[in-house]
């Protein structure tokens, strides 16, 4: 059966507290898609996010970014009692820094009310998420250290993980707790949230991406997982080759999983995050999915990603290792770009639904829509669709008149067309942002490859006013072709 969903990412969410959350304006967002007959709500990573606002280069995978946190839910809950909006005005830009700064002081107010920490339900929280003990000792060793690389912490600390009998945290335990509560906290809101998509019949997809950041409690606690010199840093960096798009390749700098520990360990540190997965999505995107089959490493010595090797990682008895634990988490594979033949015999021998982004393929005659494939407009990664259109060249706007007209595409103008074709196709899964659905050009989008900074992952909705405006039109189209 054919279904469809809708990419937004929660921080982009409108809000009078500088960035969405996990409280009102997510639950009014879920009953809009309900109206509208969306069913899936495809969020970006929610784990605190890194350099430059990056939700892809987090400090932990299994965290929730405090961030998203409401202050609302905090003040109806009688942690706090009242708050300033963040701004008079509603932003179409979420400013991380200065938002993350407005509501520590809130946090830290409501840690000093809470009694959560006395609580059995606090306790099963850490017991069942052991990570966050990890997360909370390392965030708090990485701040005392000035936020220098863990390889250069002093010996007791850069080792701490692996020594809890021996390393005195005592001096740390407020900290530690505080940073505890926080995720307390965030969970709690977050599955409450998770809990009212489902009375609506909506599902969660999350995204989780493949590598790991080297200035993470993953990597920092489970340091025998990754491949790691005798300075404990890596040896051996991710990236890609030098290809039509960069003559350098790309560096992105994450550590390299020893896979042969790993396999020893039986998978234990991948199993972990696919069920940490689990407990919040109803269906998981695995970015770089490619790198399960085969990935590319480059020694850590140099700068650039010319030289390297391409190596084979042991994604077959992984997955076969997930269906014998029956894990029955749906998995999509983003299989995007050049991809080696054995990548796409891994996706199929375990029946995953790969991606097709139209910008990339509608000018693409050899790329075939699909049954068993996750349909996209664009991507968080890709220009919104007005915008990449405006992008065309003159010759291409020709082609694509052409192609449009070779597949009868339908509608009133080339926005409704698209939409209408993607609506129409045989892919079991659509995915459209928000961006595509309200007809936002370049500016609005949420991130562009190969740049660092301000305004990638800032886009935010300054209300819902645009969004109910088209929901008419948008159920209209799920209900033409049935999805």
């Amino acid at each position: 059966m054919k279904t469809n969903g809708i990419l937004m990412a929660l921080s982009s969410l409108p809000s009078d507290t500088g960035i969405g959350d996990f409280y009102k304006s997510a639950y009014e967002f879920i009953d809009l898609l309900s109206e509208a007959g969306i069913k899936i709500w495809q969020l970006l990573p929610l784990n605190p996010v890194g350099y430059a606002a990056s939700p892809y280069q987090s400090e932990c995978g299994e965290a929730l970014d405090p961030i998203y946190i409401s202050l609302e839910y905090l003040k109806e809950n009688g942690y706090i009692k009242n708050y300033k909006n963040f701004s008079n005005k509603p932003k179409k830009r979420v400013d991380f820094d200065k938002v993350r700064e407005y509501k520590e002081k809130y946090f830290k107010e409501a840690f000093k009310n809470q009694k959560d920490t006395e609580s059995k339900e606090f306790k099963k929280f850490l017991k069942e998420n052991p990570w966050c003990y990890d997360y909370a000792l390392f965030h708090t060793l990485f701040l005392k250290n000035n936020y220098l690389d863990w390889n250069k912490w002093p010996e007791n600390e850069k080792n701490a993980a692996y020594n809890y009998n021996k390393f005195d945290d005592s001096a740390y335990k407020d900290d530690i707790l505080y940073i505890e509560w926080l995720q307390y906290i965030a969970f709690k809101e977050f599955m409450l949230l998770r809990e009212y998509a489902h009375s609506k019949n909506i599902e969660l997809m999350g995204d989780i991406p493949f590598y790991v950041g080297y200035n993470s409690s993953d990597c920092w606690a489970n340091q025998d997982d990754f491949l790691l010199g005798p300075d404990d840093y890596p040896t051996h960096i991710a990236g890609v080759p030098p290809d039509y798009f960069s003559e350098v390749g790309q560096r992105w700098g994450n550590p390299i999983y020893d896979w042969d520990f790993i396999k020893q360990d039986n998978y234990d540190f991948w199993y972990k995050r696919i069920l940490a997965a689990k407990k919040l999505y109803d269906i998981l995107r695995i970015d770089h999915f490619r790198a399960f089959d085969t990935y590319y490493m480059i020694p850590s010595q140099y700068q650039d990603a010319k030289i390297g090797e391409w190596k084979t990682a042991p994604g077959d008895e992984f997955f076969s290792f997930l269906n014998n634990k029956k894990v029955n988490l749906p998995i999509v594979a983003e299989d995007l770009g050049d991809l080696f033949p054995s990548v796409l015999e891994l996706r199929d021998k375990y029946n995953l639904p790969g991606m097709n982004v139209l910008e990339f393929t509608l000018l693409d005659k050899k790329v075939e829509i699909i049954e068993n494939q996750v349909l996209y407009t664009g991507t968080h990664d890709n220009d919104t669709l007005l915008g990449w259109y405006e992008s065309l060249n003159e010759a291409e706007k020709e082609i694509l008149d052409i192609v449009m007209r070779y597949k009868k595409m339908e509608g009133k103008d080339f926005l409704d067309k698209i939409l209408n074709y993607a609506f129409g196709s045989c892919a079991k899964y659509l995915i459209i942002p928000t961006q595509d659905y309200l007809g936002l050009l370049s500016y609005y989008r949420m991130n562009t490859p190969g740049t660092c900074g301000a305004p990638d992952w800032q886009f935010k909705l300054e209300n819902f006013d645009a969004f109910k405006e088209r929901i008419p039109y948008i159920k209209g189209l799920i209900e033409k072709y049935n999805r």
